[in-house]
């Protein structure tokens, strides 16, 4: 993987070098002995050992200079690798985090240091992505355990005032089952969001696509929500042109426009207005939820979507809900292939959902 071409290229170069350069050497270093030896001679001393020389000498310092060639080359070449390796062997601490510094490698391998780099840095990522999971997964039982105990604690008080309690007048009598009654709702509530997110969150959903016209589908469930917005006015706008036949999951849908009207009403005021404004734009479903946010509220918009997130993160149960709303709205958005966003600009929330669609 991390072999480069450019560097076994530059110790090729390096070990002709050294061959050409030795060789040349050697040559120069033989013709200059065997000079030397030549110009010493004289009749009487061409005894035994002259003989030698031009016997076995000669073909000796041949055999000679070739093994300090080979083994010269052969250290270029170990040197290269030791060095290589020494590259390798840094990049290979960076990723285990064993050292904070990577060496500078050489020119020809630039691009395997950044792989290096960009692996720790993925490292980093995932690390940072697996901490945040486990905070969210600690963060999610945390919570869904104190939302399920708060209700269940009132439940257990006022059945024991009803049980034990003989001459509770039938005013009061009611008043606590109505306030049990409550409890048992807001615990159904929390239940079903807490399941749907976990559907959502692990794209356990599967996609009915039903065929619909958008306008007519709109209108009617402006109807039917009116009931429900009693104390606030709900405004829809759908343009004529938009009144097309398309191909969607209409329950996912729902639940979407259900949890974005739900969220407008906690957080705006009776009798405000909600603006739902619907409009078709590049094979795409634009829906814009609009309502002013109440005067006294406090919302970190930048971690509304996240999971129990609920305001000014007070837990009263009927007020602001179980917190996964927008968390499910947010899941469903992107296992539709959409996405969805949520903002405060001047006192107005403005909830934008984009999905995609099939004609």
């Amino acid at each position: 993987m991390f072999k480069n071409k450019g560097y076994l290229i530059a110790t090729i170069i390096h070990q002709i070098i050294w061959i050409i350069t030795s060789s040349v050497i050697s040559m120069i270093i033989y013709e200059g002995l065997d000079t030397i030896v030549y110009k010493n001679i004289s009749g009487n001393q061409f005894n035994g050992l002259y003989s030698a020389y031009f016997s076995f000498g000669r073909y000796g310092i041949i055999v000679l200079l070739l093994l300090i060639i080979i083994c010269g080359t052969f250290y270029i070449q170990k040197k290269r690798f030791d060095k290589y390796n020494k590259y390798i062997e840094s990049g290979l601490m960076y990723l285990t985090q064993e050292c904070n510094e990577l060496l500078e490698f050489h020119e020809s391998l630039s691009a395997e240091r950044d792989v290096f780099i960009e692996l720790r840095n993925y490292n980093k990522e995932l690390e940072e992505k697996y901490e945040k999971e486990y905070q969210e997964k600690t963060d999610l039982l945390t919570y869904l355990a104190h939302d399920i105990k708060t209700p269940i604690a009132n439940m257990m008080g006022y059945i024991v005032l009803l049980n034990e309690e003989k001459d509770i007048s039938e005013q009061n009598r009611s008043k606590f089952i109505n306030i049990i009654y409550e409890n048992v709702k807001y615990l159904n509530q929390l239940t079903e969001e807490f399941f749907s997110y976990l559907k959502f969150s692990l794209n356990d959903i599967p996609v009915n696509l039903t065929t619909f016209n958008i306008g007519i589908f709109f209108r009617q469930w402006e109807d039917e929500k009116r009931i429900i917005t009693k104390n606030h006015k709900l405004k829809l706008k759908v343009a004529e042109k938009d009144f097309i036949d398309v191909q969607m999951d209409t329950q996912l849908l729902l639940r979407i426009l259900d949890n974005l009207t739900t969220n407008a009403i906690n957080y705006s005021s009776n009798d405000s207005d909600i603006e739902v404004i619907v409009d078709i734009a590049n094979d795409m479903l634009n829906i814009n939820i609009l309502n002013n946010i109440k005067k006294d509220e406090i919302v970190n918009w930048g971690v509304v979507k996240t999971k129990f997130y609920r305001g000014d993160l007070s837990r009263r149960i009927g007020e602001t809900g179980s917190g996964l709303g927008l968390a499910i709205v947010n899941d469903i958005a992107n296992h539709l292939g959409g996405s969805f966003e949520i903002n405060e600009s001047e006192g107005k929330v403005c909830a934008k959902v984009i999905l995609p669609y099939k004609r």
